[in-house]
């Protein structure tokens, strides 16, 4: 039997603390990934500022700013992953993240599918992202969705620009 996993909105404030608890996860297999260069991800969580955003998560992604999708079977929440405004016809895509638990079941191309969605129901025009250059998962998959490489749209420290890889499609 095939265990049915839905994608939905997070909303009220346990399925926002259980996004939350998704990018603290998220974070960890960060530090696990790249624990020989611990320096990349203190310094990229840093300037993204994470601990303001995960006080404030309802503020950052929640509407008008954005959303949060999660992921869910009848046990577990998988997955997730967000948008947040940038302006009125432009979101960025933060924190896909699928657990371990739930890798290669296709999840992340559910998830990133149901994002785009969403974002061009909410009337956006064009989506961005950024990603590590060694992330090569996730390039694959944001490339496969029509993803491409444009100019730097966050300014990260110049110890981390040589690593970061900036996207954007299309929304519609």
């Amino acid at each position: 039997m095939t265990e049915t996993i839905a994608i939905h909105e997070a909303k009220g404030p346990l399925e926002i603390a259980a996004f939350g608890g998704l990018i603290s996860e998220y974070t960890a297999w960060c530090r696990e990934r790249y624990k020989d260069d611990p320096w990349l991800v203190d310094m990229a969580f840093s300037h993204q500022g994470l601990d303001a955003e995960l006080l404030n998560l309802e503020g950052r992604y929640g509407p008008p700013n954005g959303r949060m999708l999660i992921a869910e079977d009848s046990r577990d929440i998988l997955g997730g992953v967000a948008y947040k405004r940038i302006d009125a016809d432009t979101c960025e895509m933060k924190r896909m993240f699928v657990r371990t638990i739930a890798s290669g079941r296709g999840l992340g191309r559910r998830l990133c599918q149901a994002l785009l969605e969403t974002a061009a129901r909410d009337g956006y025009k064009t989506m961005r992202l950024d990603t590590t250059r060694d992330m090569v998962e996730a390039i694959g998959l944001y490339r496969s969705f029509g993803f491409e490489d444009c100019p730097p749209f966050v300014d990260y420290p110049e110890r981390m620009r040589p690593m970061i890889l900036f996207m954007q499609r299309p929304v519609a």
